[in-house]
């Protein structure tokens, strides 16, 4: 017997349907090809607000699969995941004060949250005291739908290994497709050195954004393996991921990534056997001398490049040698951004510039003996290490409370780790520490954690390992029976 369908949903179709027509016909009359995309977007927002779930799984699976889209020389954005981070942002308010014990009991004051909304809201304060107050405001929004879908939600949502395997399931389908591809282009060119960033549009902005997510993820991939029985496809094909992503790191040709896959299992040993404490005074010590030694009677001119001798290389093996002559044009360039960056500080030393402000300013700071052929910066990069960055454009209380959550993250989370009870869980925390190792150490030389394929996976981890020692400080006040 045929079913009569109610007069509610055939309105509902009769709209959808109108609504596409028109947005397709405005779309070929403005040339605005994205005024085509309104229907898909009225159907995320529905199936958002009944079942928000599918829509924050949604969003994991675009990260890799975003594109960046400028509507304007100021204005730009990722497609699709800003407007889904957005629009869960608005939901993710709604939903917890309407249902406040649906985060773990005591999220937010839990020490890894409050150092993070810390950051944050000096964020806030920081663009106050901008020289480009919208062009900081932008970036503040930007943080808080950062933080309210990757970090709040995800508290919501991932609660078990079920759930972890879910959130992992989302981005390793798209990530590992386009890594294929990626790949398959590269044969096809050659696997030129030179010519590298061609292959890795449009999903990534160039190969340093590639290699990044790839060796972020790296970690995510090895615990994973050990969800599933040796004999089983889903191990083989998890076991031939490994290889897989390895040689793409290396055929992405950045040095960076390079360094974080080497340092998985030593900053696992030190997590393990409890040295992050003494590891992180070594690395405090030693920044603090190698700073004092470059800026004690300006000794930092010293390594200023020969602008002649100073090229781009097209043969990897030259790139890397080139690199330890201070011969290679890309890490030079990052010099002559960070002397420019710490000329900044001085100026602003407290507030600094503002957040986004560093490419608008940087260059009337500039010294023209650290100067590159590619010192004109067509990309509109900024200053290639986030800790500078930050000095910059945040001042030293900005950098003095992102380096008090580094030191909360690994100390703290170096004793979430060790007093897991639960064998699944525990491996889960470890891994979501090195996967933060692993995005520290890009940190040094890029500032990928203001981009959609680095910074969901800063907040994520930083919400599941408070999430985890939430549920498992509650485990161990339980009485046990008898």
């Amino acid at each position: 017997m045929n079913r009569a369908i109610p007069k509610l949903e055939l309105s509902a179709f009769a709209l959808l349907g109108t609504i596409t027509i028109v947005s397709v016909l405005a779309a070929f009359k403005t040339g605005l090809s994205y005024l085509g995309l309104l229907p898909f977007g009225l159907i995320i927002i529905y199936l958002g607000v009944i079942n928000f779930k599918f829509l924050y799984y949604l969003l994991l699976f675009t990260i890799p699969l975003s594109i960046e889209y400028s509507f304007s020389s100021s204005l730009a954005t990722d497609l699709p995941d800003e407007p889904l981070m957005l629009g869960l942002m608005l939901i993710t308010i709604v939903f917890v004060v309407s249902n406040y014990k649906s985060l773990p009991v005591g999220f937010f004051t839990n020490f890894l949250i409050v150092a993070l909304v810390a950051h944050l809201f000096w964020i806030f304060i920081a663009a106050i005291h901008s020289v480009h107050f919208i062009v900081s405001l932008k970036v503040f929004l930007a943080k808080c739908w950062y933080f309210s879908a990757f970090c709040v939600l995800t508290a919501v949502i991932v609660r078990t290994k079920e759930d972890v395997k879910k959130m992992f399931w989302c981005i390793y389908l798209p990530l590992t497709l386009l890594t294929v591809q990626v790949m398959a282009r590269q044969a096809i060119q050659g696997f030129a050195f030179d010519d590298v960033n061609r292959a890795m549009a449009p999903f990534f902005r160039n190969h340093v954004s590639y290699a990044s997510i790839l060796s972020v993820f790296f970690p995510f991939i090895l615990l994973a393996r050990t969800w599933y029985s040796p004999t089983s496809l889903t191990r083989r094909i998890l076991t031939f991921s490994v290889p897989l992503y390895l040689v793409a790191i290396y055929l992405s040709y950045t040095r960076t990534c390079y360094i974080a896959v080497a340092l998985i299992v030593p900053f696992y040993l030190l997590i393990r056997y409890r040295l992050m404490k003494p590891a992180l005074v070594i690395i405090a010590i030693v920044s603090s001398v190698v700073i004092f030694r470059l800026f004690d009677h300006n000794y930092f001119l010293e390594y200023a490049p020969v602008y002649q001798e100073t090229i781009y290389h097209d043969d990897f093996s030259q790139h890397l040698s080139s690199t330890f002559e201070g011969k290679d044009v890309s890490s030079m360039e990052r010099v002559y951004r960070w002397v420019a960056a710490t000329r900044m500080f001085k100026e602003h030393p407290y507030f600094g510039f503002g957040p986004g402000n560093f490419y608008p300013n940087y260059l009337s700071y500039t010294l023209s003996d650290f100067a590159t052929y590619v010192s004109d910066n067509p990309e509109r990069s900024t200053a290639h290490n986030y800790p500078l960055l930050l000095l910059t454009e945040q001042g030293s209380i900005g950098l003095a409370i992102f380096l008090f959550l580094t030191a909360i993250i690994f100390v703290y989370g170096e004793r979430v780790y060790h007093r897991m009870v639960n064998a699944d869980e525990k491996r889960i925390v470890m891994t979501l520490l090195v996967i933060l190792g692993t995005v520290y150490v890009n940190l040094l030389l890029s500032d990928l954690l203001e981009s959609d394929k680095v910074g969901p996976f800063f907040f994520i981890c930083i919400a599941l390992i408070a999430a985890f020692d939430i549920r498992n400080r509650k485990k161990l006040l339980e009485p046990k029976s008898e």
